[in-house]
């Protein structure tokens, strides 16, 4: 089971910039690429923590602001990394002009503490 958090708009979200969301206890950061997509990843670069929503949006990717690696909207790095270090993305929807962010259910484990809690 998916459960979705209403953002608002999506429309507010496709102005080339990025986006700082709060969901589900976790800092996102949220573009749109360059076919109208918007797309959701952690908001702190992988990489060295750097914060991602105040990076740049350069086509359909984000740039972070420290180092200048780029991540695509599935959390692939796409350039500036010596070595592939993925950014974890989320799912989105967007129904009737508003925008969702989705996370999966936890597993028993998650629950339960045994292990940390990932979307």
């Amino acid at each position: 089971m998916v459960y979705w958090h209403c953002l608002g708009p999506a429309g507010d979200y496709r102005d080339g910039k990025p986006h700082a969301v709060r969901a589900f206890d976790t800092d996102l950061v949220a573009f749109a690429d360059r076919a109208g997509s918007i797309r959701m990843l952690d908001a702190r670069c992988p990489h060295m923590g750097g914060d991602l929503t105040h990076g740049t949006v350069v086509g359909d990717v984000i740039d972070c602001p420290i180092h200048h690696w780029c991540w695509d909207g599935t959390g692939a790095s796409v350039s500036g990394a010596p070595v592939s270090t993925p950014a974890r993305a989320w799912a989105t929807d967007e129904r009737d002009g508003l925008l969702y962010v989705g996370r999966a259910e936890a597993s028993e484990a998650e629950r339960s503490g045994t292990v940390g809690a990932r979307a």
